[in-house]
């Protein structure tokens, strides 16, 4: 299988944002009623890239990179959104779970 940044025309250190718009644009500019085999290859290098999660698994199993597991969960939690703490959790010192 081809590297799917190379498919989006992106490199690799391309964000969330940047990977949806680019394959927006591929998939308005060959429809799956015309070119539907470059549309097939288009939407499996989205979803291999999607987003953070996707990223993490196509970079541990796919690429053939030198990462390390614990770089790539430090990634993926640093992108991850935390559940905000309320005034009355914090006073009443009830913390959720992180995470």
């Amino acid at each position: 299988m081809s590297d799917p940044y190379t498919v989006l025309g992106l490199g690799p250190d391309a964000d969330d944002e940047a990977i949806r718009r680019r394959y927006l644009e591929l998939a308005r500019g060959f429809p799956p009623e015309h070119h539907a085999g470059r549309f097939a290859a288009i939407r499996a290098a989205y979803e291999r890239v999607k987003d953070v999660d996707a990223r993490a698994r196509y970079r541990l199993f796919e690429a053939g990179r030198e990462d390390t597991i614990e770089a790539i969960i430090e990634e993926v939690a640093c992108r991850t959104p935390r559940r905000r703490i309320g005034l009355k959790e914090l006073l009443a010192g009830d913390r959720p779970p992180p995470g």
